[in-house]
């Protein structure tokens, strides 16, 4: 039986039905011997999953893209079922908040961002529910079969989890949603969601370990180890309390370092040098003529970019990716940043590094990763349990 409140595994499944989903899914349409090569499994074993894969409406068969002169099912090359079901994604911000329908092959086909409704776990749930049930509106021929929470938030037990920025303690947050939308729904802290975004988007394998910072009103990091998120027994891990040092243009309250560079703190450090903004945005606007605006947002970069120097230097990862809209909706600013990140000496040679290639939808591709767990650790055990379950 499917646990009410599942919890995520955010890794890459050794299963053989989740090894061949996911060979599908980045090469698709493809055959099952091209499946058996890429994946190391037998021919055999590719066949049986294929076929329970199949029965369960994750994937289809394409016989007219079968090349001239081929014999057989196993050169019918498979994809995943564009009609097949799908999944409710909700990342809950501080201030924004968003919900997205996804299908199976990782796709988001319909999304809508809206304000975070207060602080209440159950108005904000009530609120983002009935916009999730308007979303698949457009989609009743597909069939909804699970669901993911990804948010700053600390899990305190199956589906609740503590939210400091909210004020939640121990709130059921996954419960809540399954009682509203009649399916599971696993809940993660969103930047361990999102290394498993990378995970499920980035590259078809993973080796080595890669770090992932996250930065925008909220900020924490996460370790992905061999294609597996780390995810560490005293919970997220969260940077917001970090020592800054001396700023200049930053409004320093001596608070730690979300207080100084998290989208808050820069339009409170606007507002003390004359500048009215709104926004992170607004702000970056504003700099493109206004040099004390751009001495902010150097200055965030520049911050930002020795935090990950730092990180970098005691973790020691293969790689580094940057996430969050902090890194990716200001790409003027990462000159300063990356130039920052090489002021720690890394004996051995700096790792590789880049921007999440989700880039401003991050949020929603590490709630996708969410609600995509269960399906991505056993495709078949996950669905067929669904299906008896709405038979």
């Amino acid at each position: 039986m499917t646990p009410r409140t599942p919890r995520p595994e955010l890794r890459l499944s050794p299963a053989s039905s989740a090894r061949v989903m996911r060979a599908i899914r980045f090469r698709g349409p493809v055959s099952r011997p091209e499946v058996a090569a890429t994946t190391g499994l037998s021919v055999a074993t590719v066949g049986r999953a294929t076929s329970a894969l199949l029965s369960t409406g994750v994937i289809r068969e394409r016989p007219e893209l079968m090349h001239d002169g081929s014999v057989g099912r196993p050169s019918i090359p498979v994809e995943i079922d564009p009609a097949g079901p799908v999944t409710v994604a909700v990342h809950i911000g501080l201030h924004r908040s968003v919900v997205a329908i996804c299908d199976l092959s990782a796709r988001i086909l319909a999304e809508h961002a809206v304000p975070t409704p207060g602080c209440d776990p159950e108005r904000i749930v009530d609120e983002l529910s009935a916009i999730a049930f308007r979303l698949l509106d457009d989609h009743r021929d597909r069939r909804l079969v699970w669901g993911g929470v990804a948010t700053a938030a600390r899990i305190t037990g199956p589906g609740r989890i503590d939210h400091d920025l909210l004020g939640w303690r121990d709130v059921p947050v996954a419960d809540l949603f399954t009682d509203r939308l009649g399916v599971p729904f696993a809940v993660a802290p969103h930047v361990e969601a999102m290394a498993a975004a990378e995970l499920l988007v980035g590259h078809e394998t993973h080796r080595g370990t890669t770090l992932v910072v996250y930065a925008r009103e909220s900020i924490g990091s996460a370790l992905v180890i061999d294609g597996s998120v780390h995810l560490p027994r005293a919970g997220s891990a969260e940077l917001a309390h970090l020592p800054v040092g001396e700023t200049t243009h930053l409004d320093d309250r001596g608070a730690g370092l979300l207080d100084v560079v998290g989208d808050s703190g820069l339009v409170r450090a606007a507002a003390t040098r004359g500048i009215t903004v709104g926004s992170v945005p607004e702000l970056a606007d504003r700099a493109r003529h206004d040099p004390v605006a751009d001495a902010i947002l150097v200055e965030r970069a520049t911050t930002l970019g020795r935090l990950v120097g730092l990180i970098s230097a005691i973790t020691r990862p293969d790689s580094v990716v940057l996430c969050g809209q902090a890194f990716t909706d200001h790409p003027r600013y990462l000159t300063p940043l990356l130039r920052a990140t090489r002021e720690s000496r890394l004996g051995g040679g700096a790792p590789d590094l880049r921007v999440s290639t989700a880039g401003g939808r991050i949020q929603q591709f590490a709630a996708m990763a969410v609600a995509l767990d269960a399906i991505s650790a056993d495709p078949v055990a996950a669905l067929t349990t669904r299906l008896s379950s709405v038979s």
